[in-house]
């Protein structure tokens, strides 16, 4: 499994929403139970901030596995790598520097 080193430019943001089944009773009562033993994994949202001759080789890694392949990354903050699969990119160009917005989701396999 590949492993994508680029780090982040600082704003990254770390949206949490569980997975979880509900079921709604009379009076406001509803009861709660999460959807299968994974129902917490994490998405970042995250942007590079690269030069114009390293742009290429971001694209290049995010199109070699075609948001149906998972990579190896580590997000800030954390010690151990993730799978994660990249479903969703955009660049940015602009003068000298060419932004890469990127929705990664954390994955099991």
């Amino acid at each position: 499994m590949e492993t994508f080193h680029w780090c982040p430019a600082p704003g990254m943001s770390v949206p949490t929403e569980p997975k979880v089944r509900v079921v709604k009773f009379g009076d406001g009562y509803e009861q709660r139970q999460p959807m299968g033993i994974n129902n917490n994994l994490r998405s970042y949202s995250v942007t590079f901030r690269v030069k114009r001759d390293e742009a290429w080789l971001i694209d290049d890694f995010l199109r070699r596995h075609g948001a149906v392949d998972a990579f190896l990354w580590t997000p800030p903050l954390r010690y151990e790598p993730i799978k994660v699969v990249c479903r969703k990119w955009t660049p940015t160009v602009q003068n000298t520097v060419i932004e890469i917005s990127c929705e990664f989701e954390e994955v099991m396999a």
